[in-house]
Parts: structure tokens; sequence; C-alpha cells
């Protein structure tokens, strides 16, 4: 469909033919409109740049010491509009605990990212467990080397998120990760399995489920719950999920930048809390398979089993 623009743009044909004074009047609405098509650039939106070394999606990865291999394939690293995940991230937060009830809000179209913004992937790749007794990731001690997956990135964003245009009187307004995991199964024990939405979700806080709004710091945030500076905050990101095995397992993330804005109980009132989600966020994460080749010989397998039970239908025949 044209816009309205567009529309006007594809009517000036017929301005080049006539004389009289309304239809060069037309004629000036048109060269105008033509003029404001030229000049009046597309509404940009942010992009991911690897820096260099850094491929999009990283390389696959398969175990060296499982007796039937396993390849982890990671997520293409996409910028996802928030518009989009409104309800799941509402849905998310009510079943964490982060609800209404509590009174934390989910706010959109509060802050937005520059038209240039850029989320700069400064590091994204597999690897594999080392071995060892003291393996990260709660291996059990004498694991094999090889055979278990993780995954690490580094972002950068550029420029900043700008904060909020108003913060009532009193409050206090920080900038975080909002960091949201679809996952197979609550590794942990911990995910809430969501109503028309596969597998367990949560917000990466720490595996802890919120309450009455009381700061940031107790809040859903990549950096909540824990000691300050210990987890970055925007511009600059990292993890390193480690380590996950078994065909089926997933972990897909989407980490979105977000201003808090808090205010405390005053005047009998109690305290509250608005998450201010920028208007992208960026998935990434990986999935487990079978390693190819095993594929391949379960493929042929099957292929043999479809021969020989045709082969003895026309013996019989």
């Amino acid at each position: 469909m044209l816009s309205p623009v567009f529309g006007w743009l594809a009517g000036c044909r017929h301005c080049s033919h006539a004389g009289s004074a309304a239809t060069m009047a037309r004629r000036g609405v048109c060269s105008a409109l033509l003029l404001l098509a030229s000049t009046t650039p597309a509404p940009a939106i942010p992009t991911i740049v690897p820096a260099n070394g850094v491929t999009n999606p990283p390389s696959s990865l398969s175990t060296t010491a499982l007796p039937s291999p396993q390849t982890a394939i990671p997520d293409t690293a996409t910028l996802v509009p928030t518009t989009g995940l409104l309800g799941t991230l509402q849905a998310v937060l009510d079943a964490q605990g982060f609800s209404n009830a509590n009174n934390w809000s989910l706010v959109a179209n509060s802050v937005t990212l520059a038209n240039n913004a850029t989320f700069t992937l400064v590091q994204y790749n597999l690897f594999l467990n080392p071995g060892g007794n003291n393996q990260d990731g709660g291996l059990p001690i004498g694991t094999p080397a090889g055979s278990a997956f993780g995954e690490a990135i580094r972002l950068a964003l550029d420029p900043n998120l700008a904060g909020p245009a108003n913060v009532p009187a009193g409050s206090t307004a920080t900038i975080h990760w909002l960091q949201l995991l679809n996952e197979d199964k609550p590794y942990n024990g911990f995910g809430f399995p969501i109503a028309g939405l596969p597998g367990f979700w949560q917000f990466d806080n720490g595996d802890v489920s919120g309450g009455a709004a009381a700061g940031a710091a107790t809040g859903p945030y990549y950096d909540s719950f824990a000691p300050p500076g210990a987890f970055p905050v925007p511009p600059m990101f990292v993890d390193g999920p480690r380590f996950y095995s078994g065909v089926g397992s997933y972990l897909h993330f989407t980490v979105i930048p977000i201003w808090d804005v808090f205010a405390p109980a005053t005047g009998g009132r109690p305290a509250t809390e608005s998450i201010d989600v920028a208007d992208f966020g960026l998935a990434w994460g990986f999935f487990v398979v079978p390693e190819p080749s095993s594929l391949l010989l379960l493929a042929v397998g099957f292929l043999g089993l479809v021969i020989y039970a045709d082969a003895r239908r026309t013996r019989r025949t």
C-alpha cells in the first residue's frame, strides 16, 4: 500500500501535460512533495556489528568425550523489537513475582535507543568444558573434558540508552540490563512455565523470585541481588552460561537495556517501581542436537530398514 505522500507522488505523473494556472499550482505541490520525499531520510534502526575476528553466528561445536557426540548450534545474534515481546515480558514478570500487585510496572515507549545505536559484538563463541576437578557450571568432579557446552558473549552499546525524560521528584532512575531467558527445563530448579509458550522462562537475576518494589537491587535485572559492580550495566554486557549437554537442551536469551525508576514509599503510599524498556533487545543463545554424522548414520539405518522391508514384500509376492 502506498503511503499518503507516495500516493500523491504517483498522481503527479499527470502534472507534465497541462498548462492552466490550476495545473501549474498543482505542479508546484507535486514538486514540493517530490523534494520532501527525496530529502526526508527513512527512520534508522539500531544495528549489530561484529568486531574484528567475531562472526555472527559463531561456529557450531561438537563434544569430544561422549559416546554419542552432540553438537551445539549457536543462535544468530539478532535485534528484536520489544513491542512484540511485551506480553511475554509481563507474563514472566508476573510468574517471577515482579507483578503489578507488588507495585512493579512494565513501561513501553518511555525510552528509545538512538537511531544510530550500535550493538558491537566484542566476543561471541561456544566452548567446551575443560575437565578436571574444579570446573565451573556445577559439573560433577571428574566430568571428562569436552563433554558439555558453554557460550561466551561480550557486547558494547553505543550510544548508550538515554534516560527517561521525566523522572518524578523524589524518584531514582538507574540503568540496567533486563535479560529474558527461555530454556528447555528449569535448570537449578528455577524457571516458570508460561501458557502457550515453549519451555521454561525467567529473568536472569540469579534465580531469585521478586516481591514488593524495594529498589533495583532486588529487581529482575542482570545485576540485581549481587554486590555493586559484580555484574555489568549498559553500555557493556558480558555473560558466559556453562555447562550444558543433552540433545534437545537449549538456552535462548534476549537482553534489553532498561531504566528502572524507583519511587520510595511516602505519605502512606507504598514504594513503586517502573521498568522502562528500550525499543530493541538483542537475542542470542544456543541449542544442542545430535552430532551431524550420528544423524547421517540414523538416516542410513532407517533407509536400510525401508529397503529391507520392501525386498521382503517383493519376495513374498
